[in-house]
C-alpha cells in the first residue's frame, strides 16, 4: 500500500511512503533511487520482508525524510547516481546524521571502492545493477544483523 508523503523542498519531486505491518522500533529503509519506475518493486520487497519503506528520487528529498524518520530507519539503500548529488556525498551526509546506519549501495558501475570507504564508518554493502530483488532483501538482512 502506497501513502503520499509530500516533502516540500522546491522543486524537489515528492518523495512517498509505502507502508507494510512492522513491528516496533527501527522498521524502515529508506529507498533513494531516481528511476522510478523501479519504486514498486523496490518497495513490494521490503513490505514482503514487513518493512515500511520511505521512497525518494534524489538526494534532497531523501535527506529531508532521513530526518523526519530517523527514529524508525533501519538502512538505506542508495544509487549511487542520482540527478542532484552523488551517492557517496549522501551516504556521507546520512551517515554524518546517524553514525552507523547501514547502506546499501546499488550502481551500473563499481562501488566497492566506496563501499570499503564507507564500511569504516557503518555497515556497508554494494550490489551491481542489474540485481534480483532476492539479492536486495539479502544485503539488507545482511546489513542489519551485522548493525
Amino acid at each position: 500500500m502506497f501513502v503520499s508523503e509530500t516533502v516540500s523542498a522546491g522543486p524537489v519531486p515528492a518523495a512517498r511512503s509505502a507502508v507494510a505491518p512492522a513491528a516496533a522500533g527501527r522498521d524502515t529503509v529508506l529507498l533513494v533511487e531516481d528511476e522510478a519506475a523501479l519504486h514498486p518493486l523496490l518497495a513490494q520487497v521490503f513490505e514482503r520482508r514487513h518493512r515500511r519503506v520511505l521512497l525518494a528520487t534524489n538526494a534532497e528529498s531523501a535527506l529531508v525524510l532521513f530526518d523526519a524518520h530517523r527514529d524508525s530507519i533501519a538502512a538505506a539503500l542508495v544509487d549511487c547516481h542520482l540527478p542532484d548529488m552523488q551517492g557517496a556525498e549522501l551516504c556521507r551526509r546520512l551517515r554524518a546524521a546517524a553514525p552507523g546506519v547501514p547502506l546499501l549501495l546499488t550502481s551500473g558501475r563499481d562501488q566497492r571502492p566506496l563501499a570499503s570507504a564507507l564500511a569504516r564508518s557503518g555497515p556497508t554493502r554494494f550490489q551491481p545493477k542489474p540485481y534480483l530483488p532476492s539479492e536486495l532483501a539479502g544485503g539488507i538482512d545482511q546489513l542489519l544483523g551485522a548493525a
